[in-house]
């Protein structure tokens, strides 16, 4: 009974449990559609925010989704069907006519809910992933992962520049890159192999890309090769909407580099849609040009030129070219140094001539070879003209004005190798007419240094130092603008030639020639040249220099005509026929003792008659040249005097701008001139050239100076004058003066520079009026045995000076002997002391503490007696020199101390001492030590020997001494030009006082 019993409930239980989970089926429907509508929503907003993803990507992007997103979103559409198909339900799950429940639909309607149910709640799981973009697609952007086909760099420095990139790109403060050079020199090969070595790594940037801009840029195809590389198809046809495609899809990379190669004109990232690469996406965009200009334009960060090979490199890569060096002989070797050389470290051109003369073995091949290449004509070496001079004269073709390819072109007139005068080169443009008159030559001068920069920007001319007072060609550049020009141009300089070109030579189509630097003796014929304008003659240095009497004869089309440093005794007259010449260029002629009449020559604007100390006369017809404007009759024989310069032509010269007559036959008096219609003196008449800008003229004294500096002050002539050097003697030339030694020279108020020689004073105050002395920037005195100090109490000595020079004051004391005004020397940057025998002491201390803030450099040379250089008890236990940087101090057998307290100098870099064995100490302290560019140069024993105010200095800067000092060669102290008594005043530029 008991197990018939317990098997009846278990069959009961197993019964009962379907029936309790039909009946909540039954009772909890409602509850069941609520539940899954919620889950619902959700699965729904999980696919519209899925979907939002996926359009953004296929649209914008033209990326494919994966097979389990597809399927993933099948199910969901299927799923949203079977819950739209349910209905609101109601009316359907009541029988009887809506009075009692029809259980049988609701448990029906309940079962599918709860199955829709679950596969909602099944999808939103499986749809998490996707929530994530990159989840979505397949692959991530394809790009093209194949390298760039590269040739292997050549030498240390095409190495060098290669990690300079490398370290600009990888440099967070660095988003874009210029890197330009000429053409051939190798800039797309460092690129290459940049570019396939980021491929490489992968983990620094998200996407590298190479684009070929090249010479015709297009906007459109340039868009495409992104696009591409990308893996997005551009949907519009729109250049303004495929940017902005291209944009978003960049935008949504981690970050990119970009390398546009050969860049020919600005480019705006902008409008090819190129993300501005920044700090902040840590993208890069680096391109390759031959043009300076355009990576100012473009707004680079960074500018690296690529520079040919060194001479080592060249010939190694030549080397290998050729075949090797078993190729080249003993006898070969010397030829085919020359060529290599030749190529001027331009890799393309290397290679090119190397492979033309590959396996060759014949000298006489070799030797022609040398002879095309320094002829300019590399017709017969093969690629020559097709693959370098092609390549090159894409950058004279690209030049933006006949104008500046014409400028360009008359750099070839110079030698090989030549360093060009920039201001020289400047003023035969100038003269030629490749540079409009615009109404003065300093505006003139300033647009053909635009043309220069433009010019160096292209890289077809390059600077040879800093300074840019000198520029250069490379060879193949020249190479290339003889080939253009070799029907116009004659260019046979530096050539070592003993006799002018044959009469054939001279053909009616030059327009140019250069003959400079030789040895030519005697030009002879008649060359028959009408069109003629450049003739450039200058520096045939050896013997006597003659023309024929008819060489001149056919070339009435000259313009620029320069003999200057050659032999020449004499002119033929047909000189004076040549009406069209602009410039007439005879400096350093020293040998010229007769000039023919320049009367005709109406169209002349540049006369330059400097160091002709033999000429007998000024040539006839001066008052004929209405328009000249820059007139030198500088550096004659200044003790063969001619009685009276006709000054009274100048005013015939209204245009006149420059006037160099310094060290001249001439020297300006207080007398009234002979030669003048209204009896003005030489300063007076001076006084009238109204356009006139650099002035250089000796005076007879001062009161010569005084008389002109007075009635100039009164006119516009300083404010007119850029730039003037007058020198004046110190002693009065035979006139009755009251009190003549109390006569003090009056300096012209934009005076910033000074120097005077062999004068006697016993200081400054003596010759001049302090207050005309507050505007000098750089003062030398030299040889005035008399002077004892530069000032006296309460003097305002030198309030704007930034350098002071003193030179063999053989009675000098010191700087001052009283107490010092507030003002005296307070912008003193640099003081130089050479050969003060007796100077004892230099700078008072309360000169330092209280007026040389300023100071940096202090040189002293050569002052036997010199004790201290700076004299007094420290008023505190220290002084401070805050900018002070380099101590020089040569041969003070004597100095025992710098400064008897301790002296604060934090920008203190450079010592050099030599010859002070009694010095035992040095004062300065160091708060802040720069060790970056620390240099000191002193003997080892005295090193060792010497006590530091701090010693854990001296154990600090240990590394930075040199030792061997006595190597070392001296600064000179040369001796100044001027060597008779003199005061010498000058307006500078104040940019090369530095």
């Amino acid at each position: 009974m008991e197990t018939a019993s317990g098997l009846l409930s278990s069959a009961c239980q197993l019964a009962w449990g379907p029936v309790c989970q039909q009946l909540n089926y039954i009772r909890k429907l409602r509850e069941n559609e609520e539940t899954m509508q919620s889950e619902w929503r959700t699965l729904s907003s999980q696919k519209n925010d899925i979907c939002t993803n996926m359009n953004t990507g296929q649209v914008q992007y033209g990326k494919t989704l994966t097979e389990a997103v597809k399927d993933w979103l099948k199910k969901v559409g299927e799923i949203e069907k079977r819950v739209n198909s349910l209905g609101s339900g109601g009316a359907h799950h009541m029988c009887c006519k809506g009075f009692c429940p029809n259980y049988y639909s609701r448990l029906k309607r309940s079962k599918k809910t709860m199955g829709i149910l679950c596969e909602v709640k099944d999808l939103q799981e499986k749809g998490k992933p996707f929530a994530e973009r990159e989840t979505l697609f397949i692959d991530s952007l394809p790009e093209t992962s194949s390298s760039l086909p590269v040739t292997t760099l050549h030498g240390t420095s095409a190495e060098r520049k290669k990690e300079e990139i490398l370290q600009c790109i990888m440099d967070p403060e660095v988003g874009k890159i210029g890197v330009y050079g000429m053409g051939g020199v190798g800039k797309t090969t460092i690129m290459r192999q940049i570019y396939n070595q980021l491929k490489e790594k992968k983990d620094d940037f998200d996407i590298v890309m190479w684009v070929t801009v090249s010479s015709v840029f297009e906007l459109a195809k340039v868009q495409k090769t992104i696009a591409e590389q990308l893996g997005c198809p551009l949907l519009s046809s729109d250049e303004t909407s495929r940017a902005m495609e291209l944009s978003q899809a960049l935008r949504r990379r981690r970050n990119f580099v970009i390398i546009l190669d050969d860049i020919w004109d600005v480019v705006s990232l902008q409008n090819v849609g190129i993300p501005e690469p920044n700090r902040s996406n840590g993208s890069k965009v680096v391109w390759t040009t031959r043009f300076m200009d355009i990576c100012n334009s473009m707004e680079s960060q960074k500018e690296i030129k690529i520079e040919g090979l060194t001479d080592e490199e060249a010939w190694s890569l030549f080397k290998e070219k050729v075949g090797g060096e078993d190729i080249i002989s003993l006898e070969i070797k010397p030829i085919a140094d020359q060529v290599a050389r030749e190529c001027g470290g331009l890799p393309l051109a290397l290679i090119t001539v190397g492979c033309a003369l590959r396996k060759e073995k014949q000298l006489p091949v070799w030797r022609n070879a040398l002879h095309e290449l320094k002829t300019s004509s590399t017709d017969q070496i093969k690629g020559m003209t097709k693959y370098v001079f092609g390549s090159l004269k894409f950058s004279y073709d690209r030049l933006s004005s006949d104008t500046i390819r014409a400028c360009f072109l008359y750099c070839a007139l110079y030698p090989e190798d030549s360093e060009i005068l920039v201001n020289k080169l400047i003023e035969y443009w100038m003269a030629e007419g490749l540079i409009d008159e615009e109404g003065s030559i300093q505006t003139e001068k300033d647009k053909g240094h635009a043309y220069l920069k433009e010019l160096k920007d292209a890289c077809m001319i390059q600077s040879v130092r800093d300074d840019d007072e000198c520029v250069r060609m490379h060879d193949l550049i020249r190479d290339l603008a003889i080939n253009i020009t070799k029907k116009q141009f004659m260019v046979k300089a530096e050539l070592q030639l003993k006799e002018s070109p044959k009469e054939e030579e001279w053909v009616e189509s030059l327009e140019r020639v250069s003959l400079m630097r030789n040895n030519i003796e005697a030009f002879k014929g008649q060359p028959n040249c009408p069109r003629l304008s450049t003739l450039l003659l200058h520096d045939n240095y050896l013997g006597r220099v003659t023309f024929s009497d008819t060489f001149f004869k056919h070339m009435h089309n000259l313009r620029v005509l320069d003999l200057s440093n050659t032999g020449i005794e004499s002119f033929p007259d047909s000189l004076s026929d040549l009406v069209n010449l602009h410039a007439l260029i005879l400096t350093g002629c020293d040998k010229l003792e007769c000039l023919p009449s320049l009367a005709k020559l109406h169209k002349l604007r540049q006369l330059e008659l400097g160091g002709l100390s033999s000429l007998e006369e000024l040539p006839h017809g001066l008052e004929n040249l209405i328009k000249l404007r820059h007139l030198d009759i500088s550096y004659g024989h200044i003790y063969r005097r001619w009685e009276s310069f006709p000054y009274g032509v100048l005013l015939k010269m209204p245009c006149l701008e420059i006037l160099f007559m310094q060290c001249s036959r001439w020297r300006l008096s207080y007398r009234s001139n002979a030669n003048a219609e209204d009896n003005s003196t030489i300063g007076e008449i001076i006084i009238r050239l109204k356009k006139l800008t650099k002035f250089l003229a000796d005076f007879t004294d001062v009161l010569a100076f005084n008389s002109f500096t007075s009635k100039a002050r009164e006119s516009e002539l300083w404010r007119n004058l850029d730039y003037f050097l007058f020198t004046l003697s110190y002693k009065y030339e035979g006139h009755n003066v009251e009190n003549e030694g109390m006569e003090k020279v009056i300096l012209p108020v934009t005076a910033n520079t000074m120097e005077i020689n062999d004068c006697d004073f016993i200081q400054l105050s003596d010759i001049f009026h302090w207050d005309d002395l507050r505007q000098l920037i750089s003062c030398r005195i030299d040889d005035c045995e008399e002077m004892k100090w530069l000032g006296k109490d309460g003097d305002i000595v030198f309030p704007s000076l930034e350098t002071l020079s003193l030179w063999r004051l053989r009675s000098f004391k010191g700087m001052y002997k009283e107490k010092l005004h507030e003002e005296t020397l307070k912008n003193l940057r640099n003081l130089h002391i050479f050969e003060c025998r007796k100077l004892k002491y230099l700078i008072p201390n309360d000169l330092l503490v209280n007026n040389l803030q300023n100071l940096e450099v202090i040189t002293i040379q050569r002052c036997e007696e010199m004790e201290n250089i700076i004299l007094g008890k420290a008023s505190a236990t220290m002084a401070s020199l805050p900018k002070f940087k380099t101590l020089t101090l040569w041969e003070l057998p004597e100095l025992t101390s710098i400064y008897q307290g301790k002296l604060v100098c934090d920008s203190l870099c450079e010592i050099k001492i030599q010859g002070s064995p009694k010095l035992k100490n040095l004062p300065f302290l160091m708060n802040n030590v720069q060790l970056a560019g620390m240099s000191i140069i002193v003997s080892e024993e005295w090193w060792k020997a010497v006590e530091w105010a701090n010693p854990q200095l001296k154990e600090l800067l240990q590394p930075f001494f040199e030792r061997d000092i006595g190597k070392r060669t001296r600064k000179s102290t040369r001796r100044s030009r001027w060597r008779h008594p003199m005061i010498m005043i000058e307006k500078a530029d104040l940019h090369k006082l530095e």
